[in-house]
């Protein structure tokens, strides 16, 4: 087994510069330093070092150390080595937004001739994409698809990196990035594992796993002191302290001290709710220390918010009055476009304090001088009742403290609120070492999809090779020989009675089982909707067909609020006949207030088709607008998947499912299909177009030219939507006119990417 080495932390004094090695003394190609050196790096941390020179004579490597010590340039250059040598590399991520930062990182070596693809989310690469890739970013799910239908591109395979290895502990993320590199270790015995982590209890088991020498260091290259608050005082993890008195509350000072020394504030809470009213508590005094060119950015960042969608949301309502202040919130309840919009300005530092949920903390680069960490607690639903955050996540968010080349020292504080708090935090928190890494591949769900993607992409064809996988898994290694036949004969025997795998001696998947494993469903929820298929009738309303998917493990179904069941109960009366899926019926047998909670879901999805505008569906079913979009991603792919099935077993539901999955993904009534398809135009769009007498993209062709460009509202986009319609050259839009005198001097011209997909197209 490869050796683990240590590499000492720093003492309390900032990083000795002397302690880096030289660029040179790594080994690096020619091509390779020299690129590298042009982004202005010569020298290397003394982890980076330790942990390339094995890694560039080919040998695995896990590297654990904090937040913003210099892993990712680690996979860099070893992704790049195998490049120039002929070889491919796997990026894998546990997030979208990450893949397109590490992506965009990578292509900064593109002159060395490399090429960089990005695969996240619903984008799926074409083979000839793929084929000529060197190097692929990809979210742990999207690799396990590409496992799954198997590609040329695979065979050239050298390197996988796994960044935030120890989110092999998320219930979600875990199991799949677990069997991925389990997967590809098994197609590739000599492949190179790169595994970068955040500091953890048993990183070195998990590195034992991966056969992969391990190298654990708590390094970093700005210094942090780390402490908590309370009376007036910071109180350091080392026992030192200093006074620092309350001007209003707490966290208004912390946050207040660190802008006027200019530096920038992160705070993190355990709820939405609470980013946005800490958000809005923080604007007036976060505002009193801005100069006239930090309020014009941030007035900048706020006109850059608005036009990231063509609805207005709730978080583009809030955030547009919050941003003026320097100041802003970030939580899941946003869309893409208004998350990114928030990040960007953070990093630009038109925004000087951000207060965020913990996802943030696992998310993209976004370091502050000083972090502070106002919960440690957070509602647990299984529980029912507020439960301690894991120190390793509390840790990772106070690792977001202090930025690289911008700050001498990072401070990092937890807020006390009684007496007996501040050494409990302390010893919890600051001295305790972070949690083990446990493997989550054991929950039912996860094995029964893993499982059955094994055999029915011919991975595993015997019984003994479906143990030999498991036994080769992180999972396998925490369970005796007999504990893992049981509970992997147990889940193949539940796949047998469910029609998804052949009974008999070898393993062999049936034509519903591969098609489930293909679309990437969940086998119960393939089973529920091939139930549900065979009842449903040629015509009738589309609510059975959302209640039907909305009723299926792969959509989570939305909370019940006070006074929601009356409602929901007097529908399912109402719709009782016509349901495809009833409580109480297997397989799914699902009580009274989970069924009704399943109809809210369908309910949701319905107001959405029938462009119900939607800041009007997030006040009424209390959700944001990210929870509308990945609820609406989830249920296009559901009936994707519900056609796909029915063209397998009933034929007659195809073409209605198709339209009725296109209805979800643009959000339109069934006379908006054929023009929402086109680039830049979204629903509220395409019923401005219909409003003015364009119907189609066939009236479209021929709409005169004025009306469509009084119907979008933009020069511009009405240009790229014709263009899209009509042959080059025919019937143009004309001529510019001349600005007259009294044309402001101020007026913008609209740009083309101010136009995005988000949440329209």
């Amino acid at each position: 087994m490869p050796p683990s080495r240590f590499v000492p932390a720093p003492s309390a004094d900032p990083p000795d510069p002397s302690a880096r090695v030289e660029l040179s003394e790594i080994g690096l190609p020619p091509e390779i330093e020299a690129a590298v050196r042009a982004h202005g790096v010569s020298a290397l941390y003394p982890p980076q070092a330790a942990a390339l020179k094995p890694a560039l004579q080919g040998r695995s490597v896990l590297l654990a150390c904090p937040t913003a010590s210099g892993k990712s340039l680690v996979a860099y250059l070893t992704l790049l080595r195998a490049a120039l040598a002929g070889r491919t590399g796997l990026y894998l991520v546990p997030l979208r937004a990450l893949a397109h930062e590490k992506a965009e990182e990578l292509r900064q070596f593109e002159s060395l001739g490399i090429r960089v693809a990005v695969s996240v989310g619903d984008f799926d690469l074409s083979s000839e994409q793929l084929a000529r890739a060197d190097i692929l970013v990809a979210t742990s799910e999207k690799a396990d698809a590409l496992l799954r239908k198997g590609h040329p591109w695979l065979d050239r395979l050298a390197v996988t990196v796994a960044d935030e290895v120890h989110l092999l502990r998320d219930p979600d993320r875990g199991p799949t990035l677990e069997v991925s590199l389990t997967r590809l270790r098994r197609l590739h015995p000599a492949l190179q594992i790169v595994a970068l982590s955040a500091t953890v209890g048993n990183s070195a088991e998990v590195a034992r796993w991966l056969g992969a020498e391990h190298i654990a260091s708590e390094f970093r290259p700005v210094r942090l002191r780390r402490g908590v608050w309370w009376d007036d005082r910071i109180t350091y993890e080392d026992g030192t302290d200093r006074p620092l008195p309350a001007r209003r509350d707490a966290l208004a000072t912390l946050v207040e001290e660190v802008i006027e020394d200019g530096g920038q504030a992160l705070v993190f809470v355990n709820s939405r709710k609470a980013s946005e009213s800490v958000a809005a508590a923080l604007a007036p005094v976060v505002a009193r220390t801005l100069d006239a060119p930090a309020r014009a950015r941030a007035r900048a960042a706020a006109e850059e918010l608005a036009t990231t969608s063509e609805e207005t949301t709730e978080g583009i309502r809030r955030l547009t009055g919050l941003l003026p202040n320097g100041v802003a919130f970030h939580n899941a309840s946003l869309l893409h476009g208004e998350r990114s919009v928030i990040e960007r300005a953070f990093k630009e530092r038109a925004l000087r304090a951000l207060v965020a949920t913990p996802t943030l903390a696992a998310g993209i680069n976004l370091p502050a001088r000083r972090v502070v960490v106002r919960d440690t607690t957070r509602y647990n639903d299984a529980l029912g009742m507020q439960a301690p955050i894991p120190a390793m996540e509390i840790q990772q968010m106070l690792g977001r403290a202090g930025r690289p080349r911008f700050d001498p020292v990072g401070e990092a504080l937890l807020l006390a609120r009684r007496p007996e708090d501040e050494e409990r935090l302390i010893d919890a928190y600051l001295r305790s070492p972070p949690e083990d890494v446990e493997s989550r591949l054991a929950s039912e769900p996860a094995l029964r999809m893993h499982l059955l993607a094994l055999v029915a992409s011919g991975a595993v064809r015997s019984e003994a090779e479906l143990e030999a996988f498991f036994r080769g898994t992180f999972y396998g290694q925490t369970l005796s020989l007999r504990e893992l036949a049981d509970v992997v004969g147990q889940v193949r025997a539940d796949l047998e009675n469910k029609e998804l795998l052949a009974r008999g001696k070898g393993l062999t998947a049936t034509p519903f089982g591969e098609l489930t494993s293909e679309l990437y469903l969940d086998p119960v929820t393939a089973t529920v909707l091939r139930a549900a298929l065979e009842k449903a009738p040629i015509g009738g309303s589309e609510f059975p067909l959302l209640a039907a998917i909305a009723a299926t493990p792969d959509l989570p179904p939305l909370f019940l609020r006070r006074g929601d069941e009356p409602k929901l109960i007097e529908r399912m009366t109402d719709e009782l006949e016509e349901l495809l899926v009833r409580p109480d019926e297997p397989p799914l047998d699902l009580d009274l207030e989970m069924f009704l909670a399943t109809l809210k879901t369908a309910e949701l999805l319905e107001a959405w088709i029938d462009e119900t505008p939607i800041l009007e569906i997030t006040e009424r079913f209390g959700i944001g607008a990210g929870d509308l979009r990945a609820k609406v991603e989830d249920a296009n792919w559901l009936l994707f998947g519900a056609g796909r099935l029915a063209q397998r077993f009933q034929r007659r539901l195809a073409a209605r499912l198709d339209d009725l999955s296109l209805r979800v993904q643009y959000g339109v009534r069934a006379d908006l299909l054929d023009l929402v398809r086109l680039k830049g135009v979204g629903r509220v769009r395409a019923r401005a177009l219909v409003r003015a007498g364009v119907a189609d993209r066939e009236a479209l062709r021929s709409a005169p030219w004025d009306r469509v460009e009084a119907a979008l509202g933009s020069r511009a986009l009405a240009e790229m939507v014709l263009r899209q319609v009509r042959p080059k050259g025919e019937d143009g839009p004309p001529p510019a006119p001349h600005p007259t005198p009294a044309a402001p001097r101020s007026r913008r011209s609209r740009r083309l990417d101010e136009f995005p997909d988000s949440p329209d197209r």
